[in-house]
């Protein structure tokens, strides 16, 4: 009976973590950030928000408040890359969503409520965000980050005399 509950127990823990309430440690520093963006204080917004993805490596609320503070800071290309990811599993998430606010750019940044929706509130957002990016993308005519890396050169070696 132990192994049975094991073997059903590890596919959850696979899972990301949406789908309910987000966990305090990932609540807190997004909430915290938010704060710290509507003061200005956007560098320490930033240091919230790697809190929150580095215990959840896909939140759409965090890694959507990280591409705020990136386009504001004019680095469009890592602001869609973090866009695109807070897509991955964004509609999982019903947190509700209290707060938006602009913080210079084009961009929502967001806060959650500890509070359940019937669907997700962050995912219509992320995808509102990314739409305006790709179009201040093209009207800046920045640059795609690029596809693959160069080839690596083998090192020379010395010619023997």
């Amino acid at each position: 009976v132990a192994a049975l509950c094991l073997c059903m127990a590890v596919p959850v823990l696979a899972q990301p973590k949406g789908g309910a309430l987000m966990t305090m440690d990932v609540f807190t520093p997004i909430a915290q950030g938010y704060d710290f963006v509507r003061e200005g204080k956007y560098e320490a917004a930033k240091n919230e928000f790697q809190k929150a993805v580095k215990a959840d490596r896909y939140n759409p609320f965090a890694l959507n408040n990280m591409a705020v503070l990136e386009e504001r800071e004019g680095k469009l290309n890592d602001a869609l890359a973090n866009l695109k990811d807070a897509t991955t599993y964004a509609n999982q998430y019903l947190d509700k969503v209290s707060q938006t606010c602009f913080a210079g750019g084009g961009c929502l940044a967001v806060k959650p409520l500890r509070e359940l929706a019937e669907k997700s509130q962050i995912a219509p957002i992320v995808k509102e965000n990314i739409a305006k990016l790709e179009a201040k993308i093209k009207a800046t005519g920045t640059a795609p980050p690029p596809v693959t890396p160069p080839p690596m050169m083998p090192p020379q070696k010395a010619k023997q005399p």
